[in-house]
């Protein structure tokens, strides 16, 4: 029996008779009888295909011996939640194989060997178009039609057919902040077919392990908040809901199986890189700053695009981590996003160019799309928050305060 090994979120995956998956090229596990052995990294997934089965066919039932270890899905995709061990039986023919779940170790990589440029010229790495550095590109590179619009997951089979981005997720559904804040539950917005339904948009890629449990990067959620942080909030809409890009449990999205398909399990994630001294604690800033009577700047040209308040202090209380610099039409950029406490520190990365980002006037100003005075920064490092590993990102350098040493 043959063994290929494969990467997958940054680990080496072996896996017995490996195959690549057609649509994003991620591995595939086949077990041609019994005892595969296959090994996984916390947080990674592959995907099962039989010989003598139809993974997904109706009375196919797959289980895992150990769900807190990894969790299986009736279409074959298989996730890592924690190290140990699991077996994995059809409920059919009773075909069974067994994974081993490990910790990723996450290695810095030396600055040297980052691609980047002192300008912001175009070039592809690996399949991704990048802009002035490898660090700041598209996460898949070139999206597959149908299946992403501006990074969001296109839904195949949509609550309406005119909000193709949203999927349901089960009622009281509850949302965290990247270091495992509980900050609400979706709120039933959606109204389909005269009902209203809790839903989401997720970014493609963005996903993580919080309490045991693998969760997804969800994009302008309405929340109902908790009432423990409703004192951080600085706003709160209609009906006393806040809009946030937060974590979502995989397990409450009703068509999990069709979402987990399309979503690229970790490939969201960026390099570690050995850190500089310098700490700055996140405040957010001013989100003001960049108002005129005319109304906000814009940080890209087009209309009614991202503004600089989206990478200050939200009306959330939190703080968003990017995954490229905005203004170059990479797509979404969050890849996480924090609440604001004393707590919540940036390290700039050693040897990473920063980005700085013109501004334009809004579109009510006579100078409409014309380039401002004020200009934005965007730095590379880790965010570091109790209870959670360092996430690595781009964070606007106008959301810091410099701590003194």
């Amino acid at each position: 029996m043959s063994a290929l090994r494969f990467g997958i979120a940054g680990a080496a995956v072996c896996l017995c008779l490996a195959a690549l998956a057609k649509d994003f090229q991620i591995p595939t596990v086949t077990a041609p009888g019994s005892d595969c052995l296959g090994c996984l990294g916390v947080g990674t997934d592959v995907k099962i295909k039989t010989k003598s089965i139809a993974i997904g066919a109706k009375g196919v039932k797959l289980s895992s011996s150990d769900p807190s270890v990894a969790e299986v899905l009736q279409n074959g995709w298989v996730i890592g939640l924690k190290p140990g061990r699991a077996w994995f039986r059809d409920g059919v023919n009773g075909e069974s194989f067994e994974i081993t779940v490990t910790n990723m170790v996450s290695v810095p990589r030396d600055p040297g060997s980052i691609k980047q440029f002192d300008d912001n010229r175009r070039f592809e790495l690996n399949g991704r178009l990048c802009v002035g550095s490898e660090l700041c590109g598209h996460v898949l590179g070139v999206p597959n039609k149908g299946v992403l619009k501006s990074n969001r997951i296109i839904n195949p089979a949509p609550l309406d057919p005119s909000q193709k981005l949203l999927w349901e997720v089960a009622p009281n559904t509850e949302v965290l902040d990247g270091a495992g804040v509980r900050m609400g539950t979706v709120a039933p917005v959606v109204n389909v077919g005269g009902r209203k339904v809790p839903a989401s948009a997720f970014n493609f890629g963005m996903s993580k392990i919080i309490r045991g449990h693998l969760h997804l990067y969800g994009f302008g959620t309405a929340i109902i908040l908790d009432p423990a942080i409703r004192k951080q909030i600085d706003a709160e809409g209609e009906g006393g809901l806040v809009h946030t890009s937060a974590w979502i449990p995989l397990d409450s999205v009703v068509n999990k199986e069709g979402l987990i398909d399309r979503f690229g399990l970790g490939r969201g994630k960026l390099p570690a890189l050995p850190l500089e001294k310098a700490v700055y604690r996140i405040t957010g800033g001013n989100p003001k700053a960049y108002v005129i009577p005319e109304g906000e700047l814009a940080i890209v040209k087009e209309a009614n695009g991202p503004v600089p308040s989206h990478y200050l202090r939200r009306p959330s209380g939190t703080i968003n981590v990017l995954y490229s610099v905005p203004g170059f039409g990479l797509g979404g950029q969050g890849l996480d996003s924090f609440l604001i406490s004393e707590g919540l520190k940036f390290r700039p990365a050693r040897g990473v160019r920063s980005f700085v980002q013109p501004t334009y006037y809004p579109k009510k100003h006579s100078k409409a799309r014309q380039v401002a005075p004020m200009t934005m920064t965007f730095l590379y490092g880790a965010v570091e928050a109790s209870g959670c590993e360092p996430v690595f990102g781009w964070v606007a350098k106008e959301a810091l305060a410099e701590e003194k040493q």
